[in-house]
């Protein structure tokens, strides 16, 4: 498919990333294509990576465990900073 300002758009599959050793890798089109990847297919993506995970070779598994993670410990932070204040608030009112 071709834009009008001369831009080649073409459909991307989950086998089709861009190689790294070619002369023509792009890091933009790489974040571009991964997020293509989430946006288009959550669930097999969190799937992939999960292998990934599992596996532990690649670089990225630090920071697919720690959002794993984080994926919890926010939202029960958040939860605690709100009945927290919502305590102080409660007490410095009726207090």
């Amino acid at each position: 498919m071709s834009r009008g300002n001369g831009w080649r758009v073409k459909s991307v599959s989950p086998a089709g990333a861009p190689d790294e050793t070619s002369d023509e890798f792009e890091p933009f089109k790489e974040l571009e294509y991964e997020a293509e990847r989430i946006v288009r297919h959550p669930h097999v993506e969190a799937e992939r990576l999960h292998l990934i995970a599992e596996e532990g070779e690649s670089g990225a598994t630090p920071f697919i465990e720690i959002v794993s993670v984080a994926r919890w410990v926010i939202p029960l932070l958040l939860l605690m900073v709100a009945l927290m204040l919502g305590v102080y608030f409660a007490a410095r009112r009726w207090g």
